[in-house]
């Protein structure tokens, strides 16, 4: 008898508190839009109604309003929710997902408004997604500077381990008479990349044989020995050379090294022009530069150098200091560059360039770093062509990165007369995962 009461109690219960799921659902980044999407025309509203944009890339949600189900147009990544006026809370349901009663965030939604929400889901059946990789370089010489998108890395032993996202990765490393070399790495969940550098040697020597053992032989103005002087590792490009004893200047001429010369000058007598130090060269031809060099290649030249902005309010930095807003115009001498941006308080990545001897350089800058989203696009047809507003970006499947977020893209797929297009509404600093059927379109007689 006991038993029969306690199974009865057990039912009574049951009936009283049904099971429930664990909620795993939440709604963030709520709010209404307030103007017109960038070339697009402002937001549908309803005159009885309040619209709510529920982002998610999941399906089989239920919405209610006091226990009634309200109407939701499914989209791609989206759900068009029609609310009763004075909406003040939405119940969500989802046979994996749970139960989530949410309350509007400040008060109520009203008609002849449009919002916009997130709904983030939580599953513990889903297939983990391996967010970061392991990048292993060796490095020769093995002391280098390793700079890896916008960090800078001290290598003392020639090895570097790093943890980083998925995803392709600018690259460039540098060591003291050496030539710098720039890459870039791309690191998939296939399996750890191993890369292995070797920098190429930079730099050159420079012998002075003096006929005067007592003169002081100078580079650029400073003293390097007597008689017979040797320079060391210089990088390479035009040096002064002087020879100087006591107030007189005997020599002074600039002198042309190439890369990986071992330059031997030896004066003469003949090539002795004494002249006290503070004269000028007795003729113009003394300061110019030594014709006779073997190399007249390695002469570097600047470049013009043109730098346009994601649009006019967006400042310029370059190595890290500004120099204008929108765009910038200069001419800078061949070598390694740093470039990035700034707008509203929001920072870009620092991106890298390189600046050829008398190469015209036009360069286009993306949107600030916390202003940008990716979208991650597969669909059935391998290989399909991908064009994001009409232009094309690539091949799917792709991921499409530095897009400027909080815009909507028209998103288009074709492989030969299979299409398939959908709008699609970018967040920042995150990725929109996008999968599209593509289906053969019909022939139009004319």
């Amino acid at each position: 008898m006991a038993r029969i009461k306690i199974l009865w109690l057990i039912l009574l219960l049951s009936a009283v508190f049904p099971p429930c799921v664990a909620q795993r659902m939440r709604v963030e980044e709520f709010g209404r839009y307030k103007k017109p999407l960038p070339g697009r025309e402002a937001p549908a509203t309803d005159k009885q109604h309040a619209l709510l944009d529920l982002f998610t890339n999941e399906k089989g949600f239920r919405f209610l309003v006091d226990n009634a189900e309200v109407p939701a147009a499914e989209g791609d990544g989206c759900f068009v929710l029609t609310l009763p006026h004075r909406t003040a809370s939405l119940t969500i349901k989802h046979p994996d997902y749970g139960q989530l009663n949410w309350k509007v965030p400040g008060g109520e939604l009203k008609r002849k408004k449009h919002y916009h929400a997130y709904l983030h889901t939580e599953s513990l059946e889903k297939e983990f997604r391996q967010p970061k990789q392991w990048l292993l370089l060796s490095v020769e010489p093995q002391r280098a500077i390793v700079c890896v998108d916008s960090l800078t890395h001290l290598v003392t032993d020639g090895r570097l381990t790093l943890y980083l996202p998925l995803g392709r990765h600018a690259c460039r490393i540098e060591s003291p008479f050496c030539r710098a070399l720039a890459d870039t790495l791309e690191l998939t969940d296939t399996g750890r990349l191993e890369k292995h550098f070797v920098l190429q040697p930079y730099y050159a020597y420079l012998t002075v044989a003096s006929p005067l053992p007592d003169a002081q032989i100078c580079l650029d103005g400073k003293p390097i020995g007597t008689g017979r002087a040797e320079s060391g590792r210089l990088m390479p490009g035009p040096y002064r050379v002087s020879l100087v004893r006591g107030d007189t200047l005997y020599y002074d001429r600039r002198v042309q090294i190439a890369n990986a010369e071992r330059k031997v000058l030896a004066l003469s007598a003949a090539d002795l022009r004494p002249r006290p130090k503070s004269l000028p060269p007795a003729d113009e031809t003394a300061a110019l530069p030594d014709t006779t060099a073997t190399d007249t290649t390695a002469v570097q030249l600047p470049a013009d150098v043109h730098i346009t902005a994601f649009d006019a309010d967006t400042d310029i930095y370059l190595n890290r200091e500004p120099v204008g807003r929108g765009e910038w115009s200069g001419r800078l001498m061949p070598g390694f560059y740093s470039v990035s941006s700034a707008k509203e308080g929001l920072e870009s990545r620092t991106d890298y360039f390189w600046v050829e001897s008398g190469k015209p350089l036009e360069l286009n800058l993306i949107s600030p770093l916390a202003d940008y989203g990716m979208l991650n696009i597969a669909c059935s047809e391998p290989s399909a062509a991908v064009y994001l507003n009409g232009v094309p970006a690539g091949l799917a499947p792709c991921v499409l990165r530095n897009l400027p977020a909080d815009r909507s893209y028209r998103l288009r797929l074709v492989n030969g007369r299979k299409t398939a297009e959908t709008l699609v509404q970018l967040r920042g600093n995150d990725i929109v995962d996008i999968y599209l059927e593509l289906k053969e379109q019909p022939i139009i007689d004319k």
